[in-house]
């Protein structure tokens, strides 16, 4: 559902308002993909989005949402890497950071997601949302620290089990 929502916003605000030095073929190509991406047909939107992608390689919009169709597709190394080019063309995109740190949490980089959510929080001008974001901060420096205390027992352990078959 968050995707949904979030196709469905951004996507509108991009076709009514599409950036500057946008072909109307990638344009085209990304209407297409993010009519493919509502009709939940997600290769073919991989597909027209990746075309808008060739045809205008500075397209933010359609790396952004090719991004969040392979997250959709736990295709979580592809989702990875287009967020971080999205980033890389436009380094303040604040939600292909939130959702790129989410990836990398996932993966149980909790280190790169609080430094992706301390780089987003203060480009957030919704305190609401700057709120939230906190929250995601604050749940992730605990995991990195109970994956630290799991090491060190994980170690006590090895170092028990190594001590007793000697």
């Amino acid at each position: 559902m968050r995707y949904f929502i979030l196709f469905s916003w951004l996507a509108l605000t991009l076709i009514l308002f599409p950036g500057p030095g946008h072909s109307a073929e990638a344009e085209d190509y990304f209407r297409q993909g993010y009519v493919a991406a509502m009709s939940r047909d997600w290769e073919k939107a991989i597909s027209l989005y990746t075309r808008a992608i060739e045809v205008n390689p500075g397209h933010v919009e359609a790396r952004f949402q090719r991004a969040a169709t392979f997250d959709i597709l736990d295709r979580t190394d592809e989702a990875i890497s287009d967020y971080e080019a999205t980033l890389k063309l436009r380094p303040d995109y604040y939600l292909a950071m939130e959702y790129l740190a989410k990836l990398y949490e996932g993966k149980g980089d909790y280190l790169k997601a609080v430094e992706l959510y301390s780089k987003a929080l203060p480009l957030v001008p919704d305190p609401k949302w700057r709120s939230v974001i906190n929250g995601w901060i604050s749940e992730a420096k605990k995991k990195m620290q109970t994956g630290r205390k799991n090491e060190g027992n994980a170690m006590n352990g090895k170092s028990k089990a190594d001590r007793s078959t000697r």
